[in-house]
């Protein structure tokens, strides 16, 4: 408990800066590029849906987080208001803005589309598999219950 200090800002900066691969909602797009990049994630069961599936969300799906929000102005009453609130985490969070255009270095070098190198398809005819094996999922069936 307790009041936050400025020590504790330094704090959370530093485990967030050794402990995180940040994202950033307003820069979805390039937060999963440097995802997919990062731990590796390619397209292994049909690629051509996936693609599909991955530009839905990213052009304004689940992901989107836009429905009836209307953008707080800088310097307003409520701006003020919420600044003071969260007088901590407005700094942490411009921090995490600049560190991710920092860990964009990660994966510099790493081909653009990653998801698309070495990808297989275990729903295609043929089948194919990654080397390292890849058990194909079952089709979903959703019968209500």
């Amino acid at each position: 408990g307790g009041e936050l200090t400025e020590e504790n800002l330094k704090k959370a900066m530093e485990v967030v800066r050794n402990k995180f691969a940040v994202g950033l909602m307003t820069k979805i797009e390039p937060t999963m590029d440097r995802f997919e990049k990062m731990f590796r994630w390619t397209y292994h069961v049909n690629p051509p849906n996936q693609e599909a599936c991955r530009e839905r969300l990213m052009g304004g799906g689940a992901n989107s987080n836009k429905a009836n929000k209307k953008p707080v102005e800088e310097g307003s009453e409520a701006w003020n208001l919420l600044a003071h609130q969260n007088n901590f985490d407005l700094p942490l969070y411009q921090y995490i803005e600049q560190l991710f255009d920092e860990q964009e270095s990660f994966v510099a070098g790493m081909p653009e589309r990653f998801r698309m190198v070495d990808s297989t398809c275990c729903k295609c005819g043929p089948p194919t598999y990654p080397p390292e094996g890849f058990t194909c999922p079952e089709a979903v069936k959703n019968d209500g219950t």
